[in-house]
């Protein structure tokens, strides 16, 4: 159900308010801005409430292509000054668009129900840029789910959007997951639960991913993944390091990972 919005200057206060994590979870609403963004948002077939444009937009290629295709979904447009949309946008370089999106709906079911789900779950995450890195592998890798413990980065925070390239719509996400309870569900289901852990023994490239259905596990940046959830597992698996080396990125542990079992289970390898 679209938002009734009337004027420029109702558009422009609902923009300020979606800046807060709490009016984008009262509402179910969040923003984008940019052009490809946009565009990215408007083939996917997502609900966008309206857009916010300036003449800027107008006077480039793509985004006249833009407004065409807002025109063909019949979207609502609020033209507004440069100065005004260069205060509501998280970007420091505008490009002329700004919109007010729905929240994708995912049914869970249909996730946990797949023969061949693989799903992943975050514990604690917190850092934008890799939550949203990290929805950009699994849409890579063809994740059929992403779970979002409690304590993650909301995913509507601007700078994770950034992070996900618009990838964000296309991946199926669940937000403030219930991990203990998730994973205990997933093992009566039959899924293979995997955890990854520096101080594991078994390297993750040895480990044997072509089993389906399963599940990864990855942890928070500081403290890794929480000792309750790690004696649930069935598997283990680390990223070995040289020594003096402690750590990596936890975007990049999860690609690794993320990318060897899409390795393993490719029917055309």
């Amino acid at each position: 159900m679209l938002l009734e919005v009337k004027t420029a200057k109702q558009a422009i206060r609902l923009v300020r308010d979606l800046k807060r994590r709490k009016h984008r979870e009262s509402t179910d609403r969040f923003l984008i801005e940019g052009v490809n963004f946009v565009e990215e948002a408007l083939l996917s077939g997502v609900n966008l409430d309206y857009l916010l444009v300036t003449e800027k937009l107008c006077r480039r290629e793509k985004g006249k292509a833009v407004l065409d295709l807002a025109g063909s979904r019949e979207i609502t447009l609020f033209f507004v000054e440069e100065d005004v949309l260069a205060k509501l946008a998280d970007t420091g370089t505008p490009q002329g668009v700004l919109a007010v999106c729905s929240m994708p709906s995912w049914n869970e079911s249909e996730a946990l129900q797949r023969s061949d789900a693989f799903l992943v779950a975050l514990d604690g995450l917190q850092d934008p840029g890799n939550l949203g890195t990290i929805i950009r592998s699994c849409a890579g890798v063809g994740a059929s789910g992403v779970f979002l413990g409690e304590g993650t980065v909301d995913l509507y925070n601007p700078k994770v959007l950034r992070s996900t390239m618009g990838t964000v719509f296309g991946v199926p996400t669940f937000h403030k997951v219930e991990l203990t309870s998730l994973v205990k569900k997933l093992k009566r289901l039959g899924f293979l639960t995997i955890a990854a852990d520096p101080r594991a023994d078994l390297k993750y490239y040895h480990a044997d991913f072509r089993k389906s259905p399963l599940l990864v596990l990855i942890g928070n940046e500081g403290r890794g993944i929480s000792s309750d959830l790690l004696d649930l597992v069935d598997l283990r698996v680390c990223i070995p390091l040289r020594e003096g080396v402690e750590s990596l990125n936890a975007s990049v542990a999860a690609a690794l990972i993320l990318y060897e079992i899409y390795r393993q289970r490719d029917s055309g390898k």
